[in-house]
C-alpha cells in the first residue's frame, strides 16, 4: 500500500524514518492529525482544502503519518479516492 501510494503521488518520500516524536513536533503534521480526528474518513482534497495546504505537501504529511502507523489510508473507486483515517490502536500502545 505505501508503495502504491508513493507511485500515485509521484513523488519521492525521504528515505530517513522519524520517530514519533520528531514526527509530531512538526506543527502542520499535529494540524492535520487533529482535523483527521475530527473528521474521520475525510478525503486528502479535503484536508488540503479546509486546511490550506498544498495537495503535494499535504501527501508528503500522510505518507510520513502513515508510515509510522498513526493514520490508515483506504483506497477507494479504483485506488482514485482515498479516505484517511486515526489509527486508534497505535495511540493506545503508546
Amino acid at each position: 500500500m505505501i508503495v502504491l501510494l508513493r507511485i500515485l503521488m509521484g513523488i519521492i518520500m525521504p528515505k530517513k524514518i522519524l520517530s514519533m516524536s520528531e514526527a509530531l513536533s512538526n506543527p502542520t503534521r499535529r494540524e492535520i492529525l487533529l482535523y483527521v480526528m475530527e473528521n474521520p474518513g475525510v478525503s486528502a482534497r479535503r484536508i488540503s482544502r479546509d486546511l490550506d495546504i498544498s495537495i503535494g505537501n499535504l501527501y508528503n504529511h500522510l505518507f510520513i503519518l502513515n508510515r509510522l502507523g498513526v493514520l490508515k489510508i483506504e483506497r477507494k473507486n479504483n485506488g482514485r479516492k482515498f479516505s484517511i483515517y486515526l489509527n486508534q490502536h497505535i495511540l493506545i500502545r503508546r
